[in-house]
């Protein structure tokens, strides 16, 4: 019997932690440029695990504090890998504004990402709220969680957080960091795109 309730406890143990329950799709960074028309602006993600038909998320944006307009982009049927990061962008007044500024291409363009840094995000699975940057109801300027001009990224093992939205699962630019910039690599505030870890350890 002992070693019934050793093997129910390391099974509970399993299903309880780490990333094995829930969404597997979740925010990494949200960013606002500083090229033309203030682009490249999106969102950074990554998969958690293995995505069949990515077409259960979408994303949408809430402007100026002005709660969920729902889910404005929905992504189309593919596959994802566990392990891989996808960016959504902009389309804006020059579809090649990501591509000239982190130095690739975005996997995917929509309008739905005409975000500014005061703008929250939201990640939909099967049209329910299952990750969102910012708070939905509020105007972010002068909040800890602005991006204007700058970029937000995600602590190293934070988790989906189901709509409630932790200022301590990013760390921040701060507004204008990027003013003069143009391209990530060459700035004085480099967002460390691409870095994200699932396992912990911090960014810091």
């Amino acid at each position: 019997k002992m070693k019934t309730l050793l093997q129910v406890a390391i099974a509970t143990v399993c299903t309880t932690s780490g990333f094995t329950m829930g969404s597997d799709l979740l925010i990494t960074a949200v960013y606002d440029g500083p090229l033309s028309g203030g682009t490249p602006k999106g969102v950074e993600l990554y998969v958690l695990n293995d995505i069949s038909d990515l077409s259960s998320y979408g994303l949408g944006s809430a402007n100026n504090g002005g709660g969920s307009d729902g889910e404005e982009f929905t992504f189309p049927a593919e596959a994802a890998t566990a392990g891989s990061f996808i960016y959504v962008a902009y389309v804006g007044s020059n579809a090649t504004s990501f591509l000239d500024y982190f130095g690739f291409a975005p996997n995917y363009l929509s309008n739905a990402m005409n975000i500014n840094g005061d703008d929250a995000i939201e990640l939909f699975q099967s049209r329910a709220v299952v990750d969102v940057f910012g708070d939905i109801n509020t105007d972010g300027t002068g909040t800890k969680w602005e991006h204007l001009d700058g970029w937000a990224y995600r602590n190293d093992g934070s988790i989906p957080n189901g709509g409630m939205f932790s200022v301590g699962d990013f760390f921040y630019s701060g507004p204008n960091a990027l003013d003069g910039c143009s391209t990530n690599d060459t700035c004085g505030s480099v967002m460390p795109i691409g870095t994200f870890g699932a396992g912990g350890g911090g960014n810091d």
